[in-house]
């Protein structure tokens, strides 16, 4: 995982290019001690625990604890580093064919369209024109979608489209392929600029950008400054994600939010950052009926699901899955209030 510099390491250190963000090292300035597992990089002075180190940068530690000498010779010293976490550099890509926005065209028969579909979804044309969201008419594999670009550090790295004519049974959104932007979403975070920004301890983790946009509404309206929504496209962290979140010095929780359906792969594959981050689920109840729930629908639920958020350890995502599998014997599904008891050591049967 780790460039080590083999003829520098001894059998009681290792030597390899730090891959701390900002560092540079090109020449081998990072140490492991291997009888007290301590790391330090003599170019950016960032060290301390290795293992610790390690999970602060994203890396998964598959035996936690185990920090005993290894002999020299045992270890791998051709391995490379993990190919994921390294960022892609944020450059603008090339929106679709004819790309408009609609604040500058309020009156095109596309605009009208995209402003129906966000009253459909509880927003106002004016909250999807402040986060530069357009369409095309030249396009054809475009131009039934609304395009919400992903902007980092001003740029457009990305974008996502969104019908703005449902048909049942399809899909309504669309993702760019390799040729149309180079990077997949897994390197991009939707409102990471008003995250930065605003410098928040709280980052609420959603799978859908209008989700974002709804719970943004919300969280203004409730003079709520410390939490900012977020869209991750999927319902866990990828490693690039993991990494650009932890580069935020203000930043001291993630919280995923999802419907149901999807929170037991929330508990399953959220990452262990506990060494630098809080990870934390949230489960949306069910609508009145038992029907799926969406934050668009009902943010107010949303919140109170994010009140009663609980913090993800390896403890604690074991005791989902006994929950879970235990309901799946029992038959139907039932609405779960609380898969997770306040405390998760509690009544936990191993």
């Amino acid at each position: 995982m780790f460039d080590v510099i083999r003829d520098r390491s001894t059998r009681d250190e290792l030597v390899f290019l730090c891959p701390q963000p900002g560092c540079n090292d090109q020449s081998g300035n990072r140490s492991v001690n291997l009888k007290n597992g301590k790391t330090n990089c003599w170019r950016c002075n960032r060290g301390g625990d290795f293992v610790a180190w390690a999970k602060f940068l994203g890396y998964e530690v598959t035996e936690e604890g185990n920090n005993q000498a290894v002999p020299l010779e045992q270890l791998d010293l051709t391995a490379t580093r993990d190919q994921e976490v390294p960022l892609p550099i944020v450059q603008d890509v090339r929106l679709p064919k004819g790309f408009t926005y609609c604040h500058a065209k309020p009156k095109s028969i596309y605009t009208e369209l995209i402003a129906e579909m966000a009253e459909r979804k509880h927003l106002t044309i004016e909250e999807l024109m402040e986060f530069k969201v357009g369409f095309t008419k030249d396009d054809p594999k475009w131009e039934p979608y609304a395009i919400f670009p992903v902007i980092e550090h001003g740029r457009v790295v990305y974008w996502q489209g969104r019908t703005y004519v449902d048909v049942p049974g399809e899909s309504t959104k669309r993702f760019p392929n390799r040729t149309e932007c180079p990077n997949s979403s897994k390197f991009w975070i939707y409102n990471i600029d008003e995250l930065r920004s605003t410098r928040a301890e709280i980052a609420m983790a959603m799978e859908s950008i209008l989700n974002v946009l709804s719970m943004r509404r919300l969280l203004y309206e409730l003079n709520i400054t410390n939490v900012t929504p977020i869209c991750i496209f999927k319902h866990y962290l990828s490693k690039p994600q993991a990494r650009k979140l932890l580069e935020i010095p203000s930043l001291k929780e993630i919280c995923l939010l999802y419907d149901h359906d999807a929170t037991r792969s929330s508990w399953e594959k959220s990452p262990m950052l506990s060494a630098r981050i809080t990870i934390t689920v949230a489960e949306m109840p069910p609508g009145p009926g038992g029907e799926k729930n969406d934050p668009n629908d009902d943010p107010g639920a949303a919140w109170t699901a994010f009140e009663q958020r609980e913090v993800s350890t390896a403890i604690s995502a074991l005791r989902y899955k006994t929950v879970i599998e235990r309901r799946r014997q029992e038959g139907p599904k039932k609405p779960i209030e609380r898969a997770i008891p306040q405390h998760p050591l509690d009544n936990l049967n191993l």
